[in-house]
């Protein structure tokens, strides 16, 4: 039977099937599913060994290889530590090496955000239609690609003077409300005119079916080309939002229910990367009424 390194093929394929299916029924998101399943499929390849008899030093050892030989963000790194500690949890009940693995410490590296002239420059050049409105839309209502491309023609509620678009199942599978911009609420009346989606609001190939985030990022790669903008990802765009929704004076307690953050400390990172401290900073002094 064919292994892989010593655990057979076989035996990793039913042991991630069974992850897969109790991360399913447990109400998992589809990319904390990727994910987790990922994390304990890497680790099976690295040592070669069933993870019932991986002992932590070896746990510790790929994740070692993951952070400082496959380029792995902390961030990642995080989602993998997570995955496994779910692992040896649920499925092995072994709560005490679960406890073991270490999580990474936490970076606190700023956000990239381009300004307003050099989104507008990034948008221009982009010369499909559809594209052009995707991207614009990851900007103006601060989504996460994979929200982006699961809208369904539904989620966009214009009703009774609404502008908003409705989330569902995002990132902790929680549903909430982005704003729309009205706009841009022309433009995407005259796409659904023009390209008449069927289901999700973004089709790709098939109707139907949405784009693949592959198509989306290889699309901002094309504007970005040709813009001469610098080189961004997708999730930047959301960044821009926050810390534009910021300095045009949005409070950071209804920021944060709009990008779906569970923490406020995550949301305030932003203070940090927009102009809202130089732009409306003042010395409380000099609100002193004269005291002589």
């Amino acid at each position: 039977m064919e292994n892989v390194n010593g655990i057979s093929v076989k035996e990793l394929g039913s042991l991630l099937e069974k992850m897969k299916k109790l991360l399913s029924v447990s109400n998992h998101s589809e990319q904390t599913i990727v994910n987790y399943v990922r994390s304990v499929e890497y680790l099976c390849k690295h040592t070669g060994k069933h993870p019932r008899d991986t002992e932590i030093d070896e746990i510790i050892d790929y994740l070692y290889q993951l952070q400082y030989h496959k380029f792995r963000a902390w961030r990642t790194i995080k989602i993998y530590v997570a995955g496994l500690r779910w692992y040896y949890t649920h499925i092995l009940e072994q709560d005490k090496l679960a406890f073991q693995i270490p999580y990474p410490k936490e970076e606190q590296d700023l956000p990239v955000v381009l300004s307003r002239k050099e989104l507008f420059k990034l948008f221009s050049n982009c010369e499909n239609t559809k594209h052009k409105l995707m991207l614009t839309m990851l900007y103006s209502s601060g989504l996460r690609r994979n929200e982006l491309l699961n809208l369904r023609i539904e989620n966009i509620e214009t009703n009774d003077g609404k502008f908003r678009i409705r989330i569902n199942r995002s990132k902790g599978n929680k549903d909430r409300y982005t704003v729309l911009s009205e706009k841009l609420l022309p433009e995407l009346r005259a796409y659904y005119r023009a390209f008449k989606p069927r289901d999700f609001l973004f089709n790709g190939r098939t109707k139907g079916k949405p784009m693949t985030a592959s198509g989306l990022a290889h699309a901002l790669k094309m504007a970005n080309k040709k813009s001469g903008v610098k080189k961004i990802n997708l999730h930047i765009l959301r960044h821009c939002f926050a810390s534009h929704a910021l300095e045009d004076g949005m409070n950071l307690r209804t920021l944060q229910d709009i990008l779906g953050h569970a923490s406020i400390k995550t949301t305030m990172i932003y203070l940090h990367v927009s102009e809202v401290p130089l732009f409306k900073g003042f010395s409380p002094f000099d609100n002193w009424e004269d005291m002589q």
